[in-house]
């Protein structure tokens, strides 16, 4: 089988359209629709449903999406071990970043040291997907992630590098009743209109759960998938948010801002490095998720 028609095929899915698709892998519509005509042919089964909003995997379509990322990884590792040597491994690694975290801060000094300490390897940043970043590792889309802990995942490894107090982060002037200057109780936060990630988001499903064991409602009126408009959101009172304290203070600094530690009870969560559990690493990877580990835990020392 030709994996470069699976290429074909898994870029038409991530795009959604055939016409996306064709200009990034920069091949004519038709040519490409014929690859996968191709493809359809050779499995016997309609892959894609085409309407006017674009395509859609069929069942058949999930599956043959599904392995062939495995396919393609497993080409990428082999190609990427064979030319690789002990000193200098080569290959392409894609990362997956977790948003309302700290990750956006550190990626311009890991790719410093990556491209320093590793010329030969080409990384790709993700910080958004159609998925979490936990089931995207074990599905092949993620080689490694920088995300929050989300707890046991079948097929996938999660070292914890951090462990961060959760923090309120208001406008300097936004009023909190009953907070102190520097902490708030949970009790506090029912009153308050929130901007956080989706429910797919851990940091979320943390703050639902904290809600409702102590019976209180998660007014949520603005859900961000980017970290990036945060500050300007947080300062013009669109909203509250929560975050980890080194994120809090790395992403909202200065005087427009107020921290406040969230306490009775003080809730923590776990940052972490995922990679798959069940295969052996790519030197690539292998040396990527290293310079990981250096960063989110010393994130205030940048190593080089």
């Amino acid at each position: 089988m030709d994996t470069r028609r699976l290429q074909y095929f898994v870029t038409i899915v991530d795009c959604g359209t055939i016409t996306r698709a064709a200009e990034l892998l920069h091949i004519a519509q038709p040519a490409l629709s014929q690859h996968v005509t191709a493809l359809e042919n050779e499995f016997g089964h309609q892959l894609l449903v085409r309407s006017r909003r674009g395509v859609e995997p069929t069942e058949a379509g999930r599956s043959v999406y599904r392995y062939a990322l495995d396919a393609l990884r497993l080409e990428n590792t082999i190609r990427s071990e064979l030319e690789a040597d002990a000193d200098s491994p080569s290959g392409s690694v894609t990362i997956g970043l977790a948003t309302f975290s700290l990750a956006s801060m550190l990626v311009v000094p890991m790719l410093q040291a990556i491209r320093a300490r590793y010329p030969r390897i080409v990384t790709r940043l993700v910080e958004t997907l159609t998925v979490v970043h936990s089931q995207a590792i074990r599905m092949g889309q993620l080689d490694a992630a920088l995300i929050f802990d989300p707890g046991p995942v079948h097929g996938v490894r999660i070292e914890r590098v951090s462990v961060d107090e959760l923090c309120l982060v208001t406008s300097r002037d936004a009023p909190v009743p009953g907070a102190e200057t520097d902490t708030v109780a949970l009790a506090a936060l029912g009153e308050l209109e929130f901007i956080l990630p989706s429910r797919t988001h851990t940091l979320r499903r943390l703050m639902e759960q904290a809600f409702r064991q102590h019976n209180l409602d998660l007014d949520v009126v603005i859900e961000l998938e980017h970290s990036r408009p945060l500050p300007e959101a947080v300062a013009l009172g669109l909203g509250v948010v929560v975050l980890p304290r080194p994120a809090a203070e790395a992403l909202l600094p200065g005087e427009a801002y107020c921290i406040r530690t969230i306490v009775e009870p003080r809730l923590t969560t776990s940052f972490a490095v995922a990679t798959r559990a069940d295969e052996p690493l790519s030197p690539a990877t292998q040396a990527v998720t290293s310079v990981l580990h250096e960063f989110a835990s010393s994130p205030g020392i940048p190593p080089m």
